[in-house]
């Protein structure tokens, strides 16, 4: 073993996003990314499938390789000889806006504030630069690719080309205030002024916002968080949009382009966004109204886009998505197969192959670092369950075992592993909801806030906690879960509808979507699963038990339908909601918001109020009825048990609902495979039955929504 080796090992995976890794080229003996790059399918397929004469969008989480697939590619692309590429940073970009002020400029126009006139030159000043590093990058590429001989014989020469270019760079980015932006930016100040009281608190409320925010939104100055605010409105983004595009050149710097292209004798030009869902909403809209909807559409398949974004944080815009390549880098989705073990089994090949290239690449073999207790193969499969394949986690569980075990030099063992696991959960992910002022992902259309995400996360991991519970005390499940000591409870079921409200939650690692498959009903169902550091701090198993006949049909059994824990959490839960943007605020804003008369921080023109989130779900709470809902049957006999508030015989609640014996005993069965109904035998050996806390609550209690949606009428 050779710890500083493994260390390095460990590096390369955190930094598995990074571009070039640069870091490690005396390690590898060759060019880093060439060196380590393994494609997450067999043959290449992804990276063919981004080098192909299409629009592509990457999406996948934080650490899942897409910076890493972009520049595997721009070095396949180097060898081209009728293409060349470049790669724009987005986010690098975007500090341009949110850590500098624009240049103090006066316009002699009194109906255009100060203030919404250096917003827009700030984000003009963004949209600017990412044009004018566009032909920067474009001649800079040409130059490294030692092409000057194409240019012989050309009417004109390469120094004329390039100045041509560079000339119109600097026009783009000098923000130049057009004829076509006046009238929108009139609107804007409008808007603005309506809040003066606010405009001249702007510091204080821009303090507060940014301790309170759940929102991933730009650190930028007072000004463009009103500017945002203002042009939140579709109507005034729609007319702010199409006046900025109108100021950009676009046709003109599309058609220098293509020239330059043509000159050079290149057919296509290859533009790597990256890092683009880190902007702010208005940020990346515009992004994609003003630059990649023309590149895209206007282009004349000379200009081909490959954009990387992060699921749920995706506009399209004008560009239609039906006509792009989009390619998901989670597990669920590259990996997807009729069955789980088969998507595992795939996934678990790319991770051999991943770290197996990485060892040797570093000169080492990787089962020097792994206890032979085990196979090689259980490590592999123990290291997928932790990490479901994120590089970068591999690198973070890597960099705990190395700290614990290779540093002292011991091999690693599984015990190690799951401990890594906890650690990188207790010191990273859980404090998710306590970095307030650090970027989070979180979509759009957020339903939920920060507060709320972590009471459903604790809300979940209860409910996987009660379900334990009823399968060992035998409560739960009958005799499918005969023989576990120790039930694996870390993966549930959800109705697909309702998958937008764990978005934040999967961005951050907390839970995953693990595979679709259909529940005993014969209902699409998604199931996902805990992060495994997080089962392990909570002491519950993750899996499920293999080698059993029916283990396919683990995930489906009643108990692990958390449809209706769901729908409990929605009707209980409360948040504050614009009426007219529906933005949903933190109830710990309510003073705040009250003080501004109720007026929506986040569009300015709405009015707020606290209600149920229940009520903010109402389509999905009535699809989920459907799905909680009972024969009229069953609910005739939890009526009974509850009435009589005794152990029941199956003859004595057949007496009472107008039913067989028979009928009973099989119906409780199922009630009791779902957590409602307890069964046990008495002392003279006959099956009672009783209705369980879950039941009353759902169906009969105070807060149950039965109630709540009788009470509203």
């Amino acid at each position: 073993m050779n710890s500083d080796k493994f260390s390095k090992i460990a590096d390369s995976l955190r930094q598995y996003r990074r571009a070039e890794l640069l870091d490690f080229q005396t390690d590898t003996k060759e060019e880093p990314i060439n060196a380590l790059y393994v494609d997450p399918l067999p043959s290449d397929a992804i990276l063919k499938t981004v080098l192909l004469n299409n629009t592509t969008f990457i999406v996948g989480r934080k650490g899942t390789g897409k910076s890493t697939i972009f520049a595997k590619a721009q070095s396949e692309l180097r060898k081209s000889k009728d293409s060349i590429s470049i790669y724009v940073d987005v986010k690098s970009l975007h500090e341009l806006l949110t850590t500098s002020e624009a240049p103090v400029k006066t316009i002699d126009d009194a109906e255009i504030s100060e203030t919404v006139y250096r917003a827009h030159l700030l984000r003009k000043g963004f949209l600017g630069s990412i044009i004018a590093d566009l032909i920067k990058e474009l001649s800079t590429s040409y130059q490294k690719s030692s092409l000057f001989d194409r240019w012989l014989g050309q009417k004109r020469q390469y120094k004329d080309a390039v100045e041509s270019l560079e000339a119109l760079a600097a026009t783009v980015k000098s923000t130049k205030l057009t004829q076509a932006e006046i009238p929108i930016l009139r609107i804007i100040s409008a808007k603005t002024k309506e809040s003066k009281k606010l405009l001249q608190s702007t510091k204080a409320t821009a303090k507060i916002e940014a301790k309170l925010s759940s929102k991933p939104e730009a650190k930028g100055s007072a000004g463009s968080e009103l500017f945002d605010e203002s042009v939140s409105d579709n109507e005034v983004y729609k007319e702010y949009a199409d006046a900025v595009l109108r100021s950009f050149p676009f046709q003109e710097i599309i058609n220098q382009t293509r020239e330059f292209l043509r000159e050079a004798q290149l057919s296509r030009l290859f533009v790597f966004f990256d890092d683009f869902s880190e902007l702010s909403w208005v940020d990346q809209k515009l992004f994609v109204d003003v630059i990649l909807s023309p590149l895209n559409n206007a282009s004349n398949e000379t200009i081909k886009l490959k954009i990387a974004g992060y699921p749920g944080r995706i506009y399209y815009g004008k560009i239609d998505p039906g006509k792009v390549d989009t390619i998901g880098l989670d597990f669920y989705q590259l990996y997807k197969a009729s069955d789980v073990q088969t998507s595992e089994l795939a996934a678990i090949h790319y991770l051999e192959r991943l770290l197996t290239t990485r060892f040797i690449k570093f000169q080492e073999k990787i089962s020097s670092y792994f206890d032979p207790s085990q196979p090689l193969a259980d490590y592999f499969r123990l290291i997928f369950e932790v990490t479901l394949n994120v590089p970068r986690l591999i690198g973070y569980v890597f960099l705990h075992c190395y700290l614990d075990k290779v540093s002292k030099g011991q091999q690693i063992t599984a015990s190690a592993i799951r401990l890594a696991a906890q650690k990188h959960y207790e010191t990273v992910i859980a404090k998710y909801f306590d970095r307030m002022n650090r970027f989070a992902i979180e979509p759009f259309e957020q339903k939920l806030d920060r507060y709320n995400q972590q009471q459903l996360l604790k809300f979940l991991i209860n409910a996987a906690k009660s379900v334990k519970k009823g399968i060992t005390t035998g409560q739960v499940g009958g005799k499918y879960f005969d023989g576990l000591s120790n039930p694996p409870v870390s993966h549930f079921a959800i109705n697909p509808s309702l998958e937008a409200l764990l978005s934040s939650l999967e961005s951050n690692f907390l839970v995953t979507k693990y595979h679709e498959m259909r529940d005993k009903s014969g209902k699409d169902v998604s199931i996902y699963t805990f992060f495994y550091g997080l089962c392990e701090a909570e002491r519950i198993a993750w899996g499920y038990p293999r080698g059993r006949r029916d283990d396919r049909s683990y995930f489906v059994q009643r108990c692990f339908d958390y449809n209706a824990e769901i729908q409990h959490f929605l009707a209980q839960n409360k948040t504050i909601k614009c009426g007219a943007c529906g933005a949903c605020h933190d109830m710990k804003k309510k003073d705040m918001i009250e003080f501004y008369k109720w007026q929506c921080p986040e569009c300015r023109e709405g009015t707020c109020s606290v209600v149920s989130l229940r009520d903010d779900f109402q389509t999905e709470v009535e699809k989920l009825q459907k799905d909680t809902a009972l024969p009229a049957v069953e609910l005739d006999i939890l009526e009974a048990l509850n009435d009589e508030a005794v152990a029941m015989r199956a003859g004595d609640i057949a007496a009472l609902v107008d039913v067989t014996p028979q009928l009973v005993g099989h119906r409780t069965a199922k009630l009791k495979d779902m957590g409602l109904v307890n069964k046990k035998k008495d002392t003279e050996g006959v099956v009672r039955s009783t209705i369980t806390d879950k039941a009353k609550e759902r169906y009969f209690g105070a807060t149950s929504l039965t109630d709540s949606n009788e009470a509203d009428t």
